[in-house]
């Protein structure tokens, strides 16, 4: 199942590539994502372990950073998870602002398979919501009020 996403955010680029990859953020604009564990500082072949919520169904899985490009690109992987998962956001500086694009594929178990085409069409409106919440978030200022787990010394 393929997910692609773009969106264009009215800030600076070097802003929304160190806010969007900064994972401690992402429970801040992912309301499906409950946690994100930094096993090491973000780079290339760094780990972390990431807690959702999908559809009612709990879901974790560990992910390897496979791309670090700042300020214009991050790509992961699964190593551990419900479904093997690979995608990028790129980032690039448009007028006015920011265009960050994500890409993904999600390998769905096989009694999932036949369902793929709704599913995939069910998984756009929360990654929608998604982004325009982290554009709405990220125009407002959010970017340079620090997360809560990183105020508290997480």
């Amino acid at each position: 199942m393929n997910v692609q996403h773009s969106v264009i955010i009215h800030r600076p680029l070097e802003e929304v590539f160190a806010f969007v990859t900064d994972l401690r953020n992402e429970t801040r604009w992912q309301p499906d994502i409950r946690a994100v564990t930094l096993l090491e500082p973000i780079a290339a072949g760094a780990t972390f372990i990431e807690e959702r919520v999908t559809f009612g169904c709990r879901f974790t899985w560990r992910f390897r950073v496979t791309r670090f490009d700042a300020p214009h690109a991050i790509a992961i992987e699964t190593l551990a998870g419900a479904a093997p998962y690979r995608g990028a956001r790129e980032f690039t500086a448009v007028p006015g602002g920011t265009r960050v694009t994500e890409t993904g594929e999600l390998r769905l178990p096989l009694a999932l398979r036949p369902f793929r085409a709704p599913l995939s069409r069910l998984s756009q409106r929360p990654l929608r919501q998604a982004y325009a919440r982290l554009k709405a978030m990220l125009e407002a200022g959010a970017a340079e009020r620090p997360c809560a787990r990183a105020a508290a010394g997480a």
